[in-house]
């Protein structure tokens, strides 16, 4: 039988807790609560263990489920043995890396792509890509990103100028990779989320970059303004192809692959099996884009009494992507599930 520790409010839910099976082992009493709270934030997370995992990123979804249950109160960290020290390479490490990084840009971009707003219009920004280049050969990331922060600084003085805001404010939302040219030299990658109108945007970028070339969208112009999904996942795969194992990242292995601006929208994310369940109830058979069945392959790999080296901590996992860009109204319902706001058909 699952415990928790539950915290008394004046609409708690211990009868319909009790009613599941679920051990009450302590009621907290609170005389105030200021802010409207979930029903899963009453439960203790430390005694809460869950094998599935949740994460929305726009109309992206992803569900997890994994081989082993997951506290939720504290992060388990697996202390590799010296046997699996040995079979890890750097290879394999920076590859891992990769992967990471890569999954994090595309949520992302994700997240933020049509969803920031125009103020007069609330006509949604379409996400502008842009290249920039140094003329000189800078190799050393520290002052390449020197350089970056120095333009987005002017770029938001221009922008601000044109939408008479504060000049001081930091408004412009984006998301920049780095790559090595041949010669050595750093240039990067970036998607703005809410870039307004420029007049004459190409030479007036140019001339606030001052460092280079620049390229509106890319050798591809048809990237320039991403017009819509189909649009934005070719930009996704343009992104992330830079996220690889690299000259440059044997010499900087634990640098940061990606550059985010602060105030960006971040992917919902839940643990709580009720929850995940919930939002799986919701999906038509038709939003499944992708799956991929890890048990199914842990068990072949274990009846042919083959040695599991990859992932023998968590054992196994089985990943779903789920496309929701053409039903509005389900993605609408499942944001409002994962924002804690729509919690009333849970079982608890």
């Amino acid at each position: 039988m699952r415990q928790i520790r539950l915290l008394k409010t004046e609409n708690n839910l211990i009868d319909n807790i009790s009613d599941s099976g679920i051990d009450i082992i302590e009621v907290i009493e609170e005389e105030k609560i200021v802010e409207e709270k979930s029903p899963l934030d009453n439960i203790e997370s430390d005694n809460y263990h869950s094998s599935l995992k949740v994460v929305k990123s726009g109309s992206l979804l992803e569900i997890y489920r994994f081989g082993r249950d997951i506290s939720l109160g504290r992060k388990i960290r697996h202390i590799k043995t010296e046997e699996e020290k040995s079979k890890t390479s750097k290879g394999d490490s920076l590859s891992a890396s990769a992967r990471r990084s890569k999954r994090m840009i595309k949520r992302l971009i994700k997240a933020n792509s049509f969803l920031w707003f125009k103020e007069k219009t609330h006509k949604p920004y379409l996400p502008i890509t842009l290249t920039l280049t140094f003329k000189e050969n800078i190799t050393e990331l520290k002052e390449a990103n020197y350089e970056f922060t120095k333009f987005i600084r002017r770029l938001n003085y221009e922008v601000n100028q044109i939408e008479k805001q504060d000049l001081k404010l930091s408004n412009l939302k984006y998301l920049a990779v780095y790559e090595l040219q041949e010669r050595g030299a750093i240039h990067y990658h970036m998607i703005f989320f809410n870039l307004p109108y420029i007049k004459d945007i190409y030479n007036r970028l140019r001339d606030i970059w001052g460092q280079g070339r620049i390229m509106v969208g890319g050798k591809r112009k048809e990237l320039t303004k991403v017009q819509n999904q189909k649009v934005l996942e070719k930009i996704i795969d343009y992104f992330t192809k830079y996220i690889q194992k690299s000259v440059y990242e044997n010499k900087n292995p634990r640098q940061k692959k990606y550059i985010a601006s602060k105030g960006l929208i971040k992917p919902l994310e839940s643990s709580f099996m009720e929850v995940v369940n919930l939002v799986k109830s919701k999906l038509p058979e038709t939003t499944l884009k992708y799956h991929y069945d890890g048990e199914s392959e842990y068990n072949k790999k274990t009846r042919d009494d083959v040695l599991i080296e990859a992932n023998s901590f968590m054992k196994w996992f089985n990943y779903s992507m789920y496309d929701l860009s053409n039903f509005p109204e389900i993605d609408d319902d499942i944001n409002r599930i994962l924002s804690g706001h729509s919690l009333d058909d849970i079982a608890f």
